[in-house]
C-alpha cells in the first residue's frame, strides 16, 4: 500500500472518531436544549463534524508521504 493510502486510511479513522464524537455533542445539545437555539447549533456541529471527517482524510492522503519519506 502506498504512502498516500496509508495516511488516508489513518486519517480516516481519526477523522471518524471525530466525526462521531461531535455528532454525540450535537445530539445532547439537540436534546438538552443547551443554548439559545438548540436546534441551529446542533445542525453547525453536525456540518462541522462531516468537514472534520472529509478533512482528516485529505489531510492524511498528503501528510502520509512526508512522515514516510523523512522515517526511511
Amino acid at each position: 500500500m502506498s504512502p498516500n493510502m496509508v495516511g488516508a486510511v489513518i486519517g480516516f479513522f481519526v477523522g471518524f472518531l471525530g466525526y462521531v464524537t461531535i455528532r454525540m455533542v450535537a445530539n445532547r445539545v439537540e436534546s438538552q436544549g443547551i443554548g439559545n437555539e438548540p436546534k441551529k447549533t446542533a445542525g453547525v456541529l453536525r456540518m462541522v463534524a462531516l468537514f472534520d471527517f472529509i478533512f482528516f482524510i485529505v489531510l492524511g492522503y498528503f501528510v502520509g508521504p512526508m512522515i514516510v519519506g523523512n522515517s526511511g
